[in-house]
């Protein structure tokens, strides 16, 4: 109960997010069917935030959602981002806004298991979106993505890879997309460092993520004829591996985290599912007998 107060107290009065029990329930507009990925955390779902390390949280800002972040308490990074991509009206020239009134979480920091802008400072490392600004298509939607619970730690030349090798390409390729009339869904997490690799910001807080991942499907109005692309870079690298098979994706996430992450779950897919095969039988029962 602690953590659900303390997350809630970060959340209040000028934050830009709601901790929800379930994504299917709330913001699930912004997962493919309305199905957020398939992550196993410690064998439970765990559907309520005080029960586990994980939360979700629907952004919010100015009375609307713009995307969904699964939160690691334990880490105070977030595990994905997950939002629908619209056609790009605006380019990535705001200011550094996290210190605004609108953003400004720092009193509520030492209360709650989230990073704060102080730990940032001096730490050579830059706050990286995860729903970065050059995807967004307004100015509120833009806003919304200098929130700490949607940022991790990237070194100031990696955020530059990122961005130009990895996030720009997506929009290209999403921009395509939306030309066709088809609908792009976008997933993008980080993999918390670990073993030897394990790395925090100052104060022994924050983990250095050692990799950043990021996903698309594009998909006709049906969600049947989709294309799919991956990408992953390791914090110590200047080029990001691409994939087009959704299933080395998905088991490439699961290796990195050591358990299961699907994300574009079947159900996601439009596939066929025990409920809908069992309307087919006793339709087909009826009809022919």
């Amino acid at each position: 109960m602690k953590l659900l107060v303390s997350v809630l107290m970060l959340l209040a009065l000028g934050a830009v997010g709601e901790v929800v029990k379930d994504f299917k329930v709330a913001c699930k507009e912004f997962f493919l069917n309305e199905e957020p990925p398939e992550f196993q955390t410690n064998g439970i779902a765990s559907q309520v935030p005080e029960e586990g390390r994980y939360v979700r949280i629907c952004q919010r800002y100015k009375n609307k959602y713009h995307y969904a972040t699964l939160y690691d308490t334990t880490e105070k990074i977030p595990v994905y981002s997950a939002y629908q991509y619209k056609r790009t009206m605006i380019e990535p020239q705001l200011e550094d806004i996290t210190n605004s009134k609108e953003m400004d979480l720092q009193r509520w920091m030492k209360v709650n298991k989230q990073a704060y802008n102080s730990q940032y400072d001096n730490s050579r490392y830059d706050k990286g979106h995860l729903f970065p600004f050059c995807h967004t298509n307004s100015d509120e939607a833009a806003v919304s993505t200098f929130t700490l619970t949607n940022a991790a730690p990237q070194r100031c030349d990696f955020n530059k890879m990122w961005y130009s090798k990895v996030e720009n390409t997506v929009r290209t390729k999403l921009a395509n997309c939306l030309t066709a009339s088809k609908r792009a869904y976008v997933v993008t997490g980080v993999v918390p460092s670990s073993g030897s690799e394990y790395k925090t910001l100052k104060d022994n807080n924050v983990n250095v993520p050692s990799f950043f991942w990021t996903a698309y499907r594009c998909c006709d109005n049906n969600n049947r004829n989709c294309d799919f692309a991956g990408y992953t870079m390791h914090r110590e690298e200047d080029e990001p591996k691409g994939y087009t098979d959704m299933s080395e994706f998905n088991s490439k996430l699961s290796t990195f985290y050591k358990k299961t992450f699907k994300l574009f779950t079947d159900a996601a897919l439009n596939l066929k599912r025990p409920r809908d095969l069992k309307h087919f039988y006793y339709y087909y029962y009826y009809y022919y007998y």
